[in-house]
């Protein structure tokens, strides 16, 4: 059977190739739309990375505050992905018992209700000018062409059980 130390042996060693370009530039951090307002910080996960010391972050909060952007990789000069930690971290957590934050049932139920997270809104400039998508040149938005395909696929990728 697969330890706990097991684990962190052999994600380290992947981690050892991806994170050892690392050196701490920012950018990662400076990119992120969760860093703007909240405490996740990429460059922290990538220190933790390099440093070995992820454990401590399975059981921290900040885990689960990822928007899933990857703006960390896209602006990282080096190509280095702490999206790819944040996941590999979360699936860890819940492996090991941890609880999911409420707010992830709440995304993931709308999701199943219209397959996006939330209803499309009208966007609204400084001036408070509202346009909608057809103001804009933008197309429709459609939703699954097989919508029982859609929630079959993708209670699977929840690891949900009818």
């Amino acid at each position: 059977m697969e330890t706990q130390q097991d684990t962190w042996e052999l994600f380290y060693e992947d981690l050892d190739t991806l994170f050892e370009e690392c050196n701490q530039c920012g950018k990662c951090s400076s990119g992120c739309p969760a860093a703007r307002v909240l405490a996740l910080r990429p460059r922290k996960i990538a220190l933790a990375a390099q440093r070995q010391r992820l454990d401590e972050m399975t059981i921290n909060e900040v885990i689960w505050l990822c928007a899933q952007c990857h703006q960390c990789l896209e602006r990282c000069p080096r190509e280095i992905s702490p999206y790819e930690v944040i996941i590999y971290l979360q699936n860890l957590a819940v492996k090991n018992g941890k609880e999911h934050p409420r707010d992830l049932d709440i995304m993931s139920n709308a999701v199943k209700r219209m397959s996006r997270i939330q209803e499309v809104q009208e966007i609204l400039d400084r001036e408070f000018d509202d346009y909608s998508r057809d103001d804009l040149d933008l197309p429709e938005l459609v939703g699954p062409k097989d919508m029982a395909a859609f929630l079959k696929a993708f209670k699977k990728i929840m690891g949900e059980t009818d």
